[in-house]
């Protein structure tokens, strides 16, 4: 698989999901968050708010390197693999067992989809 189609697709994936969290950070936040409490809610749109430039200077660090050789797009794609089996995780181990999180398998199915694509990228890689 060319680097440069695993790139574009982790970095159009991450600068959208930034810009989802970004627009509609009270929505998601509402929908994650199982509360009746106006401040835990708060928080949670906060995370929101809170992620959405990291996911977007990640997104568009991925979509901007595409260009980069075989040797950097193999690191680049490393590193997101490395960062995402943390947020599995973060996901997994930390969020599901979580009473105050609506989290579901679900909810992690699209960043497990793009590990797979980081992965069969980086072994793939041409």
């Amino acid at each position: 698989m060319k680097t440069k189609l695993s790139l574009s697709i982790l970095g159009l994936y991450n600068t959208l999901m930034g810009l989802i969290m970004m627009f509609f950070a009270a929505a998601l936040g509402n929908e994650i968050v199982i509360s009746e409490n106006a401040d835990v809610l708060r928080m949670g749109e906060l995370f929101h708010y809170g992620l959405s430039p990291a996911l977007l200077i990640i997104g568009l660090m991925l979509f901007l390197s595409r260009d980069c050789s075989i040797e950097t797009a193999k690191k680049l794609l490393l590193a997101y693999i490395i960062g995402t089996v943390v947020l599995m995780y973060v996901f997994f181990g930390i969020m599901a067992d979580e009473s105050l999180m609506n989290f579901s398998i679900e909810t992690a199915v699209p960043d497990i989809a793009m590990l797979v694509l980081s992965i069969f990228g980086y072994l793939k890689a041409k």
